[in-house]
This record gives structure tokens, sequence and C-alpha cells, in this order.
């Protein structure tokens, strides 16, 4: 098995506690620190564009509270919430919290939740090595993994630090990049047409030169990726 190497940041208002934290978790070969920051605009852009895998998250920060952000976060980005308030245990775990620390942070409860971080990371680590074809996929949004079936997949479209998956009947808002989902998606079925959308191609209805129609949306066509979509459709297509 390769050596556990655990990449997080700190997302903490309190400049004293944060590099109070950091401090702490240098001491641990397998924790690598990709950041820390003081508000969860400043971490969301290291959050879709580097390999997290776990955030240290104050609840009471300035605009958007640890709560609100912790529902955009990935399921595969483990969440460690900090706090000051012993109240917020019980919701913390609703949110599939890994652990729930008060301040100030005491070394044995800090390595008690690290143990917790090492024994689920170490779990994942043979899923990563042997990824399997799948015909489904799941996303967080509003606090819930919901299981999504890809031929129901028409399109996402990419909304700022969010993507929105788009299927007949639903559409849910997730906390990624598009570049980051587009990459976690099967090539055969999946297909960039501009900076913004990704269709399935099962669901195309018609092409042209400058838009992609799914489902009555037209979509623009971006030149840079219409030779490979037009590829892709090449294969399928009856010449007379």
């Amino acid at each position: 098995m390769d050596k556990l190497s655990i990449k997080y940041i700190v997302i903490e208002d309190e400049p004293l506690a944060r590099r109070g934290l950091v401090k702490l978790l240098k001491g641990y070969d397998f924790l690598e620190c990709l950041g820390m920051y003081g508000n969860t605009e400043d971490a969301r852009m290291v959050m879709e564009e580097q390999p997290l895998d776990l955030i240290f998250l104050d609840i009471n920060l300035p605009e958007e509270s640890g709560w609100d952000f912790a529902q955009f976060i990935p399921a595969h980005i483990q969440i460690i919430f900090t706090t000051a308030y012993p109240n917020y245990a019980l919701e913390s775990y609703e949110l599939n919290a890994l652990d729930y620390l008060l301040k100030p942070i005491a070394e044995d409860r800090l390595k008690k939740a690290l143990d917790k971080a090492v024994s689920h990371f170490q779990q994942k680590v043979p899923e990563k090595a042997a990824v399997s074809p799948t015909d489904h996929i799941f996303v967080k949004a509003d606090r819930k993994l919901f299981r999504l079936e890809l031929n129901e997949i028409q399109y996402i479209e990419a909304m700022k630090d969010y993507v929105m998956i788009h299927t007949k009947d639903k559409k849910l808002m997730v906390a990624m990049n598009i570049k980051t989902i587009f990459n976690q998606l099967p090539n055969t079925d999946f297909v960039r047409i501009n900076k913004s959308f990704v269709v399935n191609l099962n669901k195309v209805e018609s092409v042209d030169n400058h838009w992609v129609t799914i489902a009555g949306f037209e979509m623009p066509l971006g030149a840079s990726f219409k030779d490979d979509l037009l590829e892709r459709i090449k294969k399928q297509t009856i010449n007379r």
C-alpha cells in the first residue's frame, strides 16, 4: 500500500486559533497543509482546484457559516468541525462530519480525530486503485447524497463555483467545478461542448455548426470543442 498522505486546509476566522491548529497538525507527517483561510470564499477555489481530502472547518464564520458551506463540500472531502460551542455536536454528525472538536483544541482529542481520518482514508486507498465502470454516481447537494443514474443526466452547466446537473425531472446544484465532475464521468457518453457545458451524447437531439440541442434547450458549441464532438458523433452517423 502506498504511504498515506492526507491533504487538508483550515478555515478559521481567528488568526491565533488558525495558526495554533496548523502548528499542532505539523506534528503529523501524513498530513499536508494546502492552506489556511479566514473565510469560506478564499477557501472555495482551493477546494475546487486542488486534490483536497480534509477540511478543518470553524462553524462561526463571517458572511457564510461553516454549516452553510458544508452543504456544498463534495462527498469525498471529509470535515472536522471546530468550534467553541458544544451544542453543535449533534448537527455536525447529521452532516456526516468525521469529527467535532471543541476549542481550545486539546492534543489528545485532536489525535483521536486524526485516527478517525487515517482509518477512513486507509479504507479508501484500495478503491482508488481499482475503479470499475459504473452506471451511476453519487453527488452531494442540500446536505444529502443523491444517486444519479448516468443515463438520467441530460447536461451539466457551470455556474461560477458550482455546477447544475440537469435531468428530465430535476436539477441538482453541486459545489464542484465543471472540470472536476467531467473528469469523473465516462468519456464514452459525456463530452464538453464549451467551457460551461458538458452534455450526455445519448441525450443530444440535434447539432449544427453553432448549437447543440437537448430537450429543446440550445447550448453554444465552442470552436475549440467542435472537432471532438463531431468526431464522436461521426462514429454513430448513418451516411448515404
